[in-house]
């Protein structure tokens, strides 16, 4: 290591590729390094964005000379005299003490303490469960020529039989044909159908859990689940646990190989099920936003140590559509999660129709207009995707909004230069394959992304290139398969 009279500062977050790229390179060439984890520290987060003008990471400090990001990083390596300039800086100066905020290690936020942690609490109304399965109500029934419900129960003898069985009125057993109902340990095999008990011709079956393509089919603990935007938290930070600690050194690589054969994995894929009964129908917009974006992100990781990555564009398409969880009884795949919950209800790039139809139950979870922010926040496990977050019901807008401007100050979402005549305007192809959902038209698109690219250069420049009408747009759009 080389002998530093002052200091070089990496402000990162855990897990993230481009920060553990970044603390490589300067480890190769000899250079200690001082990292400060924002997430951490939220204080130094707020004083980051102040003092660089930037909410994403890693943010890099030679001394005070500020460096930016690991992309300015890696040119600053490659011109000799920049990086000679550099090195000289931190060998022969040392820092000024109060230039850059340094936390001592015991203000760190524990990330253990405070994490959102599921705790099963077995609900008495389970056992209730058990004695239907062994009661004999499970029976085949032919309702109709076309019909023909198997594993089922019709309410009325559901009635009848806790009548009997549990010496209760029929009042009384109504109640609890509605709890676990209400519950989802027992789904309507008809959809829209919901609480008629009295009726002989209305059927009901356990909530086993057994669609064949969902990642957290199976059986399930008999657990209280009250807050469904608490479960959708706990997972996903359980899920980037997983990915920090399985992420090679320079963040080009993660083992998810050692990820599906951990201990942890398998307590995430316990966890996972809990989802089946998910009472999301409780949440407002704000918890749907990010219930849902927490679970689209959790579910990529999930099928991608199941099933490894998706390979061509072929097996990225099939990913998407048919990787799925059941969440509240209902199946919900990467796509009708993204298209038929979050961008509400609206066709997808290869869709011909939305993904929920009028007659679709899970149309109830659809939000009741798209905010476009939203796709900086769903994770696809590619370059050019968002970083990593978790996103809470209490501070969704500000956490969509940062997640908004850490994605566009990148090069690759957003490019302005000038020939002298006009502003050239390159965006990532992604504002352009659902530029609906940001503006009418080229321009609204352009004017939406100006006003959330932060106050960078970038941003004034691609204002006044709008103010001035002196402007073209080159964005490559890219068949969309390859980024969802």
């Amino acid at each position: 290591m080389l002998e530093l009279v002052g200091r070089v500062v990496v402000y990162s977050v855990a897990g993230c590729p481009h920060c553990l790229a970044a603390k490589k390179t300067l480890r190769d060439h000899g250079i200690p390094v001082i990292d400060v984890p924002v997430d951490r520290f939220p204080a130094v987060r707020t004083w980051l964005h102040e003092k660089t003008g930037k909410t994403s990471v890693p943010q890099i400090f030679f001394n005070e000379e500020y460096v930016g990001g690991n992309d300015s990083l890696q040119r600053a390596v490659k011109d000799e005299e920049t990086w000679g300039r550099l090195l000289t800086e931190v060998q022969q100066n040392p820092a000024k003490e109060d230039a850059l905020i340094i936390p001592h290690p015991s203000e760190a936020t524990d990330a253990q303490s405070n994490e959102t942690v599921f705790t099963c609490e077995i609900d008495p109304i389970s056992e209730v469960v058990e004695e239907i399965r062994a009661s004999g109500l499970l029976q085949s029934h032919r309702t109709s020529l076309f019909s023909s419900p198997k594993m089922a129960f019709s309410g009325y003898d559901f009635v009848q039989w806790m009548v009997e069985a549990k010496k209760m009125n029929e009042s009384e057993a109504v109640k609890v044909g509605s709890e676990l109902l209400q519950k989802k340990y027992i789904l309507p095999v008809k959809d829209n159908i919901e609480n008629f008990f009295s009726k002989s011709d209305v059927f009901y079956s356990l909530n086993e859990g057994n669609e064949s393509c969902a990642l957290n089919s199976g059986a399930i603990d008999s657990c209280v689940i009250e807050d469904a935007g608490q479960l959708a938290e706990a997972l996903r930070k359980l899920v980037l646990r997983l990915y920090s600690d399985h992420i090679s050194t320079d963040g080009r690589k993660v083992d998810y190989v050692s990820i599906k054969a951990s201990e942890e994995f398998q307590h995430y894929q316990s966890l996972a099920r809990q989802l089946q009964r998910a009472p999301v129908e409780k949440l407002d917009q704000d918890g749907l936003k990010a219930f849902f974006i927490n679970v689209y992100n959790a579910l990529v990781i999930h099928a991608t140590v199941q099933n490894g990555p998706a390979t061509n564009w072929l097996t990225r398409l099939k990913f998407f559509d048919r990787m799925c969880y059941i969440i509240g009884g209902r199946n919900y795949s990467l796509t009708d999660i993204e298209n038929g919950v979050l961008r509400a209800n609206r066709r997808g790039v290869v869709q011909l129709f939305p993904p929920f139809g009028k007659s679709d139950p899970r149309r109830k979870m659809s939000l009741i207009q798209v905010d476009p922010r939203i796709h900086f926040a769903l994770n696809c496990g590619a370059r050019s995707c968002p970083p990593v977050k978790t996103f809470s019901a209490e501070n969704i807008n500000e956490e969509l909004q940062l997640a908004t401007n850490s994605y566009l100050e990148g090069d690759d979402a957003l490019k302005v230069e000038s020939d002298g005549d006009r502003s050239h305007i390159h965006l990532s192809s992604l504002l352009r394959w659902y530029r609906h959902d940001f503006g009418d038209n080229q321009e609204e698109v352009l004017r939406w992304t100006a006003r959330n690219a932060g106050r960078g250069e970038k941003a004034k420049a691609l204002q006044e290139a709008l103010e001035t009408g002196k402007w073209k747009d080159e964005t490559k759009l890219y068949y969309m398969v390859l980024r969802r």
